[in-house]
């Protein structure tokens, strides 16, 4: 770019010169030499730049090499980064799986049933002793979980519907302030459920209360 500047200087100081004087047809002829080979000079001098460009001279063409490997290393992180991100999203779908059957599993083993006598809401001695056994053995298997306590309370078909849905009530009832003022269960966590009874006969199967647990 300097000889550019240059040689443009001349050709302006020339100009300069001759600027208010008469021009011969011999200045003329060597004006228009003149500056014909100005512009060759300028066209060599452009064309010589754009080689050095494009060899990497003057440090531009290495500095976009580097640049061009440092992207390239970028997207190769980028790619590695995907997969691991993919393997750990599926690890973590696998860890969520396998602690939804935990629970689902330790609400199906936490469940027990304690039987009344006909037209009875009275808790008997084996149903109290299995009410503190269920208890001890939710605790010590729910180490990890919160969980509500859920009653379910049956009747048979002796009686009137509006006398056994009382009697159902009575009985889930017995159930829960027991396992409160006895186990030390909090009122709040257990729920009371008094549906129709599944079974159709008299026996003592229908007399019955079901205890179990929902993970919070």
């Amino acid at each position: 770019m300097k000889r550019i500047v240059f040689i443009g200087g001349v050709m302006a100081a020339l100009l300069v010169g001759t600027t208010g004087c008469g021009v011969s047809s011999k200045d003329a002829y060597q004006k228009s030499k003149l500056s014909g080979f100005v512009a060759d000079q300028t066209k060599l001098l452009i064309d010589e730049n754009n080689m050095k460009l494009d060899k990497g001279d003057d440090g531009i063409g290495k500095a976009v090499e580097e640049t061009k490997v440092k992207v390239a290393a970028i997207d190769a992180d980028l790619t590695k980064s995907k997969a691991e991100i993919a393997v750990l999203e599926a690890k973590l779908e696998a860890v969520e799986a396998l602690e939804k059957e935990s629970k689902a599993e330790f609400e199906r083993s936490n469940v027990t049933t304690v039987f009344f006598a006909m037209n009875s809401s009275q808790l008997t001695n084996d149903g109290m002793q299995e009410l503190y056994r269920w208890k001890v053995g939710a605790d010590r298997s729910a180490t990890s979980y919160d969980f509500n306590i859920v009653v379910y309370a049956s009747a048979d078909k002796t009686g009137s519907e509006t006398a056994n849905a009382k009697l159902r009530e009575r009985r889930a009832n017995a159930v829960k302030n027991f396992m409160s003022n006895s186990l030390g269960v909090p009122a709040a966590k257990i729920q009371i459920v008094t549906a129709q009874s599944a079974y159709t006969g008299t026996n003592n199967l229908d007399r019955r209360v079901v205890v179990g647990v929902v993970v919070k």
